[in-house]
């Protein structure tokens, strides 16, 4: 039977998780077309802490368009 991660150990991997992607470098190609990659800047705050992370999300305009129609005026594209 596998054992079931704390909450210690979840919190713990999201962190890990976000600092990695804070500072891993990005894609600039879409790798389905071959177009130049858009990225949205995104703030994650760990609640219950003063812990707050800045990663800059990857997407295609072209494969996935859909994203600029759901985004709110709050996000920035760069």
């Amino acid at each position: 039977m596998e054992a079931v991660p704390t909450k210690a150990q979840i919190l713990q991997s999201i962190k890990d998780f976000l600092t990695e992607e804070s500072t891993h470098s990005k894609p600039r190609q879409c790798r389905l077309c071959g177009l130049a990659m858009q990225f949205v800047d995104a703030n994650f705050l760990l609640r219950g802490s003063a812990m707050n992370w800045n990663v800059s999300l990857p997407f295609c305009p072209v494969c996935d368009r859909k994203i600029l129609k759901d985004m709110s005026q709050a996000e920035t594209i760069h």
